[in-house]
């Protein structure tokens, strides 16, 4: 499983680089992470058969939302402490924080992370292999990413322990909390979870590019994002900034003509249309952030911006 070699051959990190994209300080960081924020958009414009991952990872984030509510149809609790998504039962199978519970979160929590970062290291090795001048298809990048196989399974592993057990502890203290306590807790559980995307968001880069072991790929990315903090907080804060436009344009139209008519049917198919925006919104998504995820990688090993995420073309396009 390890024999495929690396994707594409970087240098060695280059850590507080030239930077001659865009000046060193606040502003040069802003700049570079519109530029990159705006290039990962285009990118997925001109290569658009890369919107394939799109869909595979909405399939997972499918799987992901039925699992959890398996999960709490049958234990009388949420996966996710605080968004119950279903009512609790009249009669509960398992136990919330009993060895089953604990089994079953961990095996949902690996499976998910398992093929989301499987696919994230498909999607990764297609883009590192168009950035290189290369065609790149679905099967190339699928390929690929097979080839480190086995540090993406243990990282998987990593982060369903350190996923369940935090639930575990989070369940158990919201269950003697009060209300206002209980949103301390959620506030507490997202600021650990955007810490640790964050310090981790680069090791799937390093594992498919880099062909380095799971220990050297945590050390690595802890350093690209001390270095590069700025870019990878411009890029996230305009994503969601994206996201809540497009929500809120969507969501005008609608209520006004499905909630003005006063009629149940019109309502109901003005929420699911607009369920079906975000889905496909939330879809298209995680391929644009996992385009941003291998050019701020590029970007932190070669200390310029992909030429391709500034809009030129070089060799193969597939659009």
């Amino acid at each position: 499983m390890r024999t495929v070699p690396p994707v594409l051959a970087t240098p060695p990190i280059t850590l507080n680089p030239a930077q001659p994209d865009g000046g060193a300080g606040g502003s040069g960081r802003i700049d570079r992470g519109i530029r990159m924020t705006t290039g990962s958009i285009r990118f997925l414009f001109r290569n658009k058969r890369l919107l394939w991952f799109s869909l595979l990872l909405g399939l997972v984030m499918i799987f992901n939302l039925a699992s959890s509510t398996y999960l709490q149809l049958i234990s009388g609790s949420s996966l996710y402490p605080g968004a119950d998504l279903v009512a609790i039962p009249t009669s509960v199978m398992i136990a919330q924080g009993s060895m089953p519970w604990i089994a079953l979160t961990f095996i949902i929590s690996f499976v998910n992370a398992l093929l989301t970062y499987y696919l994230l290291a498909a999607l990764i090795a297609s883009v590192s292999l168009i950035l290189s001048g290369r065609d790149a298809t679905i099967g190339d990048g699928l390929k690929h990413a097979a080839g480190c196989v086995r540090p993406l399974v243990s990282w998987a592993a990593i982060a369903a322990i350190i996923g369940t057990a935090f639930l575990f502890f989070m369940q158990a203290s919201m269950a003697t909390s009060g209300t206002i306590e209980n949103l301390g807790i959620l506030y507490i559980a997202m600021a650990f979870g955007a810490c640790f995307y964050a310090l981790t968001l680069f090791i799937v880069p390093v594992l498919v590019l880099a062909d380095k072991d799971l220990i050297a790929a945590i050390t690595e990315s802890v350093s690209l994002f001390r270095h590069m903090w700025g870019e990878v907080i411009v890029c996230f804060t305009i994503y969601v900034l994206i996201v809540f436009v497009v929500m809120v344009l969507t969501m005008i139209p609608m209520i006004a003509i499905g909630f003005s008519s006063g009629s149940a049917a019109a309502i109901g198919t003005v929420i699911a249309l607009y369920m079906l925006v975000m889905c496909i919104l939330i879809f298209i998504g995680s391929t644009v952030m996992g385009i941003t995820i291998t050019g701020l990688y590029t970007y932190g090993k070669t200390g310029s911006i992909p030429a391709r995420f500034e809009g030129k073309r070089m060799g193969i396009e597939n659009a």
